[in-house]
């Protein structure tokens, strides 16, 4: 019952503070993160954007009265308030735990009758999982229309087109997000990759570029690396690729910096990581094809050229 209550004042504080400033928009969006940080339980995270939010309004005194609230039930060994007012979740949640994928989905599909938003969600992750995404886009959709505050729905039904391969559908999701949003790197990486599998190779840059100065993850910049060679910039991808391969050895990795390598005509650095993309690779047909290519340029090129090559480390590539 407390739980509910605190999650009933989180709602009230937040529907009560005028989005009118800049200040007033990061304020709201951090109720949300406490709102959500409360059904699941996490009081600790909770306090913490609380702490944020009184920095921000010190004069408001429900603030400091909702995080000494937050201290005691955080101090109790209770249920999330999502399990406990949906046993059927808590059900999905020990079938997911064994490897039981169908009873897991039986009991997500008996929580929705309960009319609890999160049961929409897991369902929808459940389906993701599955790669069902037409179902998981529908569960995710139910559970933004049924808490529209519940944006994150957004960005995983954008993520379900862009691994279903509906990339020209990802975007109108991702642009409802951000209004939300903002600083949010993944929702400009996932937008990134949309326009790269269109070919939209500007505008992919451009949302990288926003997503990496957000937040400098590996992945992001392994994106960022094969736009680049995409876009004929080969000097600057393998920049990068050789600064994500330091921390990252994936097929993708050593494909795009071989085939960057390819594009300078630099043709042994080419090989080296091609083949070592080979070996990483579940036969990737292109990969193959430009593996054959250079292996062809290679032996075309005169062992004169051989020695004059930039870098020592491939003089002897047959060694």
């Amino acid at each position: 019952m407390k739980k509910r209550v605190v999650l009933l004042i989180i709602m009230l504080a937040a529907a009560l503070l005028p989005a009118k400033s800049a200040t007033d928009e990061i304020i709201e969006d951090y109720m949300d993160i406490v709102s959500n940080d409360c059904i699941l339980g996490d009081y600790a995270d909770a306090v913490t954007y609380l702490d944020r939010i009184i920095k921000l309004k010190p004069d408001n005194p429900e603030f400091p009265k909702l995080k000494n609230l937050l201290y005691q039930l955080g101090t109790k060994n209770q249920k999330s308030f999502i399990t406990g007012f949906n046993p059927q979740l808590d059900k999905a949640f020990a079938y997911k735990k064994t490897g039981d994928r169908v009873n897991e989905g039986n009991a997500l599909k008996e929580a929705l009758k309960n009319g609890n938003f999160w049961a929409y969600s897991y369902l929808g992750d459940y389906y993701r999982e599955n790669k069902e995404y037409k179902q998981a886009i529908d569960a995710y959709f139910a559970a933004y229309q049924m808490q529209p505050s519940f944006t994150q729905a957004l960005l995983a039904i954008a993520m379900c087109y862009l691994d279903s391969g509906m990339y020209e559908l990802v975007n109108e999701p991702i642009k409802r997000f951000l209004y939300y949003n903002q600083q949010n790197d993944l929702a400009y990486a996932i937008r990134a990759k949309a326009y790269l599998m269109q070919g939209q190779l500007v505008d992919a840059e451009t949302e990288i570029i926003t997503a990496l100065a957000l937040n400098e993850d590996i992945e992001y910049k392994l994106i960022h690396g094969i736009i680049l060679y995409k876009r004929g910039n080969y000097k600057k991808a393998i920049e990068i690729l050789t600064e994500v391969s330091r921390e990252v050895q994936t097929s993708d990795v050593f494909k795009y910096l071989g085939l960057s390598y390819l594009g300078l005509k630099e043709y042994s650095n080419a090989m080296l990581n091609l083949d070592k993309a080979i070996i990483l690779s579940d036969d990737d047909k292109e990969l193959n094809a430009k593996y054959n290519e250079t292996k062809a340029l290679i032996k075309n090129i005169n062992s004169k050229q051989l020695e004059h090559e930039e870098r020592p480390e491939v003089k002897n590539i047959y060694e």
